[in-house]
């Protein structure tokens, strides 16, 4: 029987998250998926853009000395410091699901399956539909809010980005526990027009009691399979998919010619950035 594989990590370093989406989408793109992967970061890490500078989005430097790890997304969009969030990445091939669709049609399915499994958790989210995606390479993902993004109380909770490559669709975004992405503005190398506190919040001010963010996980897995209209299975990664991964993490994202684009690097297709 058709089923929504979910997949629940936990925490892992930088580039073994950004190296473990690569492998997902590689088996979304063979036809293992639809698949949903829920995950966290340990240490905390700024996460860039494809297309953005390291040296021009962040303060390299200041993000070393707070320990915060480094690394390049293959989605679009501006700078993220992931800390205290449930980040989430869904994969299917060219056909499936929302990739059955256009890039903002898919973006649309996906934030309202987002926003089903927010609500699902007790959280009321609104999905923004009127909202042109914020343009520039720098200043931080949550200071603006885009197109089909979600919000609580006025102010962005989930930040997303999307790629379509190679006959697949990635979209994974952060869903906000706590406060801890305010000190992204510690780590840019200018001043930020948009007060990231102002213009966005967290699950903590959101909801009454403690946040369990594998609890929310859970109301995510349960509300994309109601949206794709598939029963869910929930899995481990597989030794070979982990080896996969730990290899691309090291040649990658791991690696500073890539993080710091000292080599050319072929560019994905990458939606609007969030």
């Amino acid at each position: 029987m058709p089923s929504l594989r979910f997949v629940h990590t936990g925490a892992m370093g930088a580039a073994m998250n950004m190296a473990i989406d690569d492998v997902l989408l590689d088996a979304a793109r063979h036809g293992a998926g639809p698949i949903l992967r829920t995950y966290g970061w340990q240490p905390p890490a700024v996460s860039l853009g494809y297309a953005q500078r390291a040296e021009v989005a962040v303060d390299v430097d200041r993000c070393r000395a707070l320990g915060i790890d480094l690394v390049r997304r293959t989605t679009g969009g501006r700078a993220v410091l992931h800390w205290n969030e449930l980040t989430y990445s869904f994969h299917c091939a060219d056909g499936e699901g929302p990739a059955a669709h256009s890039v903002q049609e898919a973006s649309r399915f996906l934030g309202e399956w987002l926003a089903d499994g927010l609500r699902r958790f007790g959280v009321e989210v609104r999905l923004e539909r009127g909202r042109t995606p914020a343009r520039g390479r720098r200043g931080a993902c949550f200071a603006s809010t885009a197109r089909w993004e979600l919000t609580c109380g006025g102010r962005k909770l989930v930040g997303s980005a999307q790629r379509r490559s190679r006959g697949a669709l990635l979209q994974h975004g952060s869903i906000l526990a706590g406060p801890e992405h305010l000190l992204l503005t510690e780590m840019l190398p200018e001043p930020a027009q948009t007060s990231l506190a102002a213009a966005s919040t967290h699950l903590g001010e959101c909801i009454d009691g403690p946040v369990d963010t594998d609890a929310l996980a859970s109301s995510l897995a349960l509300a994309f399979a109601a949206g794709l209209g598939l029963c869910v299975r929930q899995t481990t990664l597989t030794d070979t998919e982990l080896d996969q991964a730990a290899r691309r993490a090291e040649q990658t994202y791991a690696n500073d010619a890539y993080t710091f684009r000292l080599r050319p690097c072929t560019a994905a297709a990458d939606t609007e950035p969030a």
